[in-house]
C-alpha cells in the first residue's frame, strides 16, 4: 500500500512548521493547521480539552498566554509514530 499524496503533502506541512517553531508553535499557526477558529482553540486549551497545550493567566487584569511546545504537538498529532 503506497502512502497517499495528501498525507505526504501534510506531513510536509507539519515538518515545515517545525523547522520554523523548533520550541514552540504559534496558536494561530496551530488553529490554521487544524482548520480550527483560533480563539475556539484557546478556549479548549483554558478547558483542558486540548492536549497539547498550555494556558495560564498572564496578568491580574485576566490578561491569557497560551504556548503550544512543537515536541508534545507533534507527538499527539502522530501518535508517537515516529518513535515506533
Amino acid at each position: 500500500m503506497t502512502t497517499p499524496q495528501i498525507i505526504k503533502d501534510r506531513l510536509t506541512e507539519i515538518n515545515q512548521i517545525i523547522d520554523e517553531h523548533p520550541q514552540y508553535i504559534p496558536l494561530p499557526v496551530i488553529a490554521k493547521l487544524l482548520g480550527a477558529n483560533a480563539e475556539g482553540l484557546r478556549r479548549s486549551i483554558e478547558n483542558g480539552q486540548c492536549p497539547f497545550g498550555i494556558a495560564w493567566q498572564k496578568t491580574i487584569h485576566g490578561n491569557r498566554a497560551f504556548k503550544i511546545p512543537t515536541l508534545t504537538f507533534y507527538l499527539w498529532y502522530t501518535k508517537g509514530a515516529a518513535f515506533q
